[in-house]
């Protein structure tokens, strides 16, 4: 379902969206009737004008200084906004975000507030000898979700039934994908394909946002 990104290929931002001087670009990553997920770019001092929008969106700052009315959001940070919500987004600095529109239910949402800002890394501990998560947003076809793991910890090779975006925001891992192994570390990004075997295993303490994304 994840296009215009290479998957299996552990990728930099700039090797996937550019930022052009004095524009806004965006790519599509996932285009369905009930979800959109862009990836989108924009110069230093360009703006998103105020709107008003029918769903929930999910923004996650992956490099730069935005602001979402008057809330700062830097790297590794992410708001939530609900549905029929105005707001503005400015980049201060060159930025690059993930924006996620899907309608949700309340019980859908899970250890985040709606309009304020939270940063990934600090919402879950490394456990000594373990693998910790925590979800943030939960639905049949759609989760989002976080990961600590311990050096050396990893899980066990299996396989999901949709495209799984992995955002790595501390530390290095090294990943199976099919019969390929690669490393990847803080800053980098990778799809995982549906349907292909693959794992993750923490080289060191190790911190991810995971996006799946279910085949109906």
């Amino acid at each position: 379902k994840m296009k215009n990104i290479s998957k299996g290929k552990v990728l930099t931002l700039e090797e996937v969206i550019p930022i052009k001087d004095h524009q806004t670009v965006s790519k599509k990553l996932i285009d369905l009737s009930d979800l959109h997920i862009l990836l989108m770019g924009l110069d230093q001092n360009t703006d998103i004008s105020p709107e008003f929008y029918s769903e929930e969106r999910l923004y996650f700052v992956l490099n730069g200084e935005l602001r979402f009315n008057n809330e700062k959001l830097l790297n590794n940070e992410l708001i939530l906004f609900e549905k029929n919500k105005i707001f503005g987004i400015e980049a201060s600095k060159k930025s690059i975000f993930l924006e996620i529109a899907i309608n949700l239910e309340e019980d859908e949402m899970k250890n985040i507030d709606k309009g304020k800002k939270i940063k990934l890394t600090n919402c879950l501990d490394y456990v000594e000898g373990a693998i910790a998560n925590i979800d943030l947003v939960s639905k049949d076809e759609f989760k989002v979700f976080l990961m600590a793991f311990d050096a050396g910890e990893g899980l066990k090779p299996h396989k999901a039934q949709g495209d799984a975006l992995v955002l790595a925001l501390e530390g290095k891992a090294k990943l199976l994908v099919g019969d390929k192994e690669i490393e990847i570390e803080s800053g980098e990004q990778i799809v995982f394909p549906a349907n292909v075997i693959h794992n993750v295993t923490a080289i060191t303490k190790f911190k991810m946002l995971l996006v799946l994304v279910v085949d109906k």
